[in-house]
């Protein structure tokens, strides 16, 4: 990572002014932002690592971060009802994808809810925690953490039937910190905007790669089979599973993408 140049692009991207942290190696940017925060962060805060010994998913699972990828985590001051911030997470999928598309020129799909698939194979994750105020109902902080793949697409053959894609192994010619600014860029636009998800939806639905498709979904300790019909307007996912339609929410439920026949 330049410094140097990410700075550069963030001016350039960024209408906020993000103060920034390098590190070669840390266990979790996202748990270097709670520490940031305990300490009385204010203002907004971008970490940046080149790899990463902890990364963290959805529901404690692991995200793999060697050298050769893009590790990030935005944190800001919220201070917002707690209900405007639940479509973060696929806000944010969305904002990667424009990135995405914007600097490299790769189309990307999203699986619901946090993952960024190219051809078939798991490009990025995200993991976005909120630190509530839940006497007053308020997001306080928001942490987005984002890892994507560049130039290694690590193994993961193992862990639910994934394989993993890069962007760089596949052709495209990307300067990580133009794309890691872009991303800022769009973060902040979907905060400054009122966290107004609307304006995401219909991007959010066209870039779904669980549409129409069989799933394996696990929700309260129970593993079921369905198909998945709609996304809600607030990002929930509809399921038909037998004779039942059933509406998933974020952070409740794990899926799993059945191959086609």
């Amino acid at each position: 990572m330049n410094k140097e140049l990410l700075l550069e692009e963030l001016s350039r991207w960024a209408d906020d002014t993000v103060s920034v942290i390098f590190k070669e190696s840390t266990e979790s940017t996202n748990a270097d932002a709670r520490e940031l925060i305990g300490n009385g962060m204010t203002g907004t805060a971008l970490i940046v690592a080149d790899s990463q010994t902890g990364g963290r998913g959805r529901q404690g699972k692991t995200f793999l971060s060697p050298e050769g990828g893009l590790y990030m985590t935005l944190a800001y001051r919220s201070e917002v009802p707690l209900q405007s911030v639940i479509p973060m997470t696929s806000a944010a999928a969305v904002g990667v994808c424009r990135a995405i598309s914007d600097v490299a020129g790769a189309e990307c799909g999203i699986k619901w809810v946090n993952d960024i698939y190219y051809d078939g194979r798991k490009l990025a994750g995200i993991l976005v925690e909120s630190i509530n105020d839940y006497v007053e109902m308020t997001s306080d902080y928001l942490i987005i953490g984002i890892g994507i793949n560049m130039t290694t697409a690590p193994d993961v053959e193992n862990i639910g039937g994934v394989t993993a894609a890069a962007l760089c192994d596949e052709g495209y010619d990307v300067e990580v910190e133009t794309l890691c600014a872009k991303i800022v860029g769009e973060l902040l636009a979907f905060r400054n905007s009122g966290y107004y998800f609307p304006a995401y939806i219909d991007e959010y639905r066209r870039r779904s790669v669980v549409l129409g498709r069989e799933i394996t979904f696990t929700r309260n300790g129970e593993t079921c089979v369905g198909t998945a019909e709609a996304i809600g307007d607030n990002g929930e996912l509809i399921v038909r599973s037998g004779d039942a339609l059933l509406t998933l929410a974020s952070g409740e439920i794990s899926v799993r993408v059945n191959p086609e026949a």
